[in-house]
């Protein structure tokens, strides 16, 4: 059997390349690439591929992706511009390779940096150019990079799905997880955009949460995100991660833009590329076109708590208390002890001038995170005796002494309690470390009693400034 240019040899299991190289794939792979040639064109479930392909045995949830993975690497196929394997989304897969014969002629040109071996074409080809014919002559006859056996590319799918997994939720210990798994999924096979580009989103996400070693993060975010983008230029997370690094550490709103726009124009249906983007658009104060871009977002991922909340923030930063609180509710309903979103629902109520219920939802938050009981005493006197105002006060006095909590959070706490002095002191010191939380700066809801004062116009003015 003959598809694209590619030869199927049933009997001694094999597929020959193009260009002529055999690869062998492992067993069980083989056995879902001929069911898949006999049932051309068809739409085949999980489910059906399990029964048929697998006698209907026990196995893992990702034994159908792992080897769906595995044929897509022996066809240098790629599953956002399918040639042989087509994903239907929540339905299965589908045999698209063509009737046997076709040659390769009349399969459309694979794009540029679309999968490693695409580069590896790419560089051949720029070495033929600039040695000669010499360097073409060995250039063909070398043997091509061994494909990773299913055992390694079930470690890497696993890996890298672990450190999505991770990588969904906003505190330091979970984003460390993620950025580990990432790293192991490199760790198995390097050629592959995908891990190098979420792991510098990991380590941009590991700045904006506080993290220590910032330039350890900082100088690993941009190199794999070259990496990412030397391995696939065409790929939308290789250029949703660059965005991430232009926003968030050179501060460059126009070029970031320009980089999330191009990501989406790729792949428009990738949540995480949209909800990164509306971060820039309401750090610029366009918060209509924030909301707009959180909601892509969370109609993607409607069952994700952090997408909502995300969605939600957009809310409050243009100012709209009620629809942020009913989306805040609406995540906490997937993640009941979700401590930001308590806070969050707390501090909606706080703007609606329900200061009792806000108290409350604090209290909650406090009691998941652990704090002990003295310490929930001695917040609750803070409050009785002055309010929230004091709850804050007493939050930024413990708080203020701790170099490993971002003077920016410090900040909002002594802003929220009316010490406005104290918490500029605070953002000159979070200006002069370039957290990311100062690119929030002129639109963050906790400092809008500050705004007009000179020296916080100034300093608002600045977040932006690239090195």
């Amino acid at each position: 059997m003959q598809y694209g240019g590619y030869q199927i040899d049933a009997v001694h299991r094999t597929v020959t390349a193009p260009n002529g190289t055999v690869i062998r794939i492992e067993p069980k792979a083989f056995d879902l690439l001929l069911y898949f040639t006999e049932h051309p064109e068809e739409t085949l479930s999980r489910e059906r591929l399990i029964a048929d392909v697998w006698g209907g045995k026990f196995i893992t949830d990702d034994a159908v992706m792992v080897a769906v993975y595995a044929l897509r690497q022996a066809f240098d196929d790629d599953s956002r511009a399918p040639r042989f394997i087509e994903t239907i989304r929540g339905k299965g897969y589908r045999w698209i390779g063509g009737a046997a014969g076709a040659s390769a002629a009349e399969m459309p040109a694979p794009e540029a940096g679309a999968a490693p071996q695409r580069h590896a074409r790419t560089f051949l080809f720029a070495a033929l150019i600039a040695t000669g014919v010499a360097a073409f002559v060995w250039a063909v006859v070398r043997p091509p990079e061994p494909m990773p056996s299913m055992k390694r590319t079930s470690d890497l799918v696993r890996a890298h799905a672990r450190g999505l997994f991770f990588s969904e939720r906003n505190t330091q210990a979970d984003l460390e997880e993620a950025r580990a798994e990432f790293k192991k999924a490199i760790l198995v096979d390097s050629r592959f955009a995908e891990p190098h580009a979420a792991l510098a989103e990991a380590c941009v996400r590991l700045i904006e949460v506080g993290a220590p070693d910032v330039a350890s993060n900082e100088a690993e975010a941009r190199r794999e995100v070259a990496r990412a983008l030397e391995l696939a230029p065409k790929m939308a997370i290789s250029h949703g991660a660059l965005a991430s690094v232009q926003f968030v550490l050179d501060r460059d709103l126009v070029q970031a833009e320009r980089s999330f726009r191009y990501a989406m124009e790729l792949d428009p249906a990738l949540p995480d590329i949209h909800r990164r983007y509306s971060y820039l658009l309401g750090a610029s104060g366009r918060f209509a076109e924030a909301t707009a871009q959180a909601r892509i977002a969370a109609d993607m991922e409607p069952t994700s708590a952090p997408v909502l909340n995300d969605y939600a923030w957009t809310y409050l930063l243009a100012g709209d208390a009620a629809n942020a609180e009913r989306t805040y509710r609406d995540s906490l309903r997937l993640d009941p002890t979700n401590v930001g979103t308590l806070a969050s629902i707390g501090y909606c109520r706080e703007l609606q001038n329900a200061p009792a219920e806000a108290m409350q939802y604090y209290q909650r938050a406090l009691q998941i995170r652990g704090l002990p009981n003295d310490l929930l005493a001695q917040y609750e006197r803070a409050y009785q005796s002055g309010g929230l105002p004091g709850l804050y006060g007493a939050y930024f006095d413990r708080l203020k002494s701790n170099k490993g909590i971002p003077r920016f959070t410090i900040a909002v706490y002594a802003a929220r309690a009316g010490r406005a002095s104290e918490a500029m002191d605070m953002l000159c010191e979070s200006a002069r470390r370039r957290e990311p939380g100062t690119l929030w700066l002129a639109v963050h809801p906790a400092f809008a009693s500050m705004r007009g004062q000179r020296e916080f116009e100034t300093l608002a003015a600045s977040s932006f400034h690239t090195r």
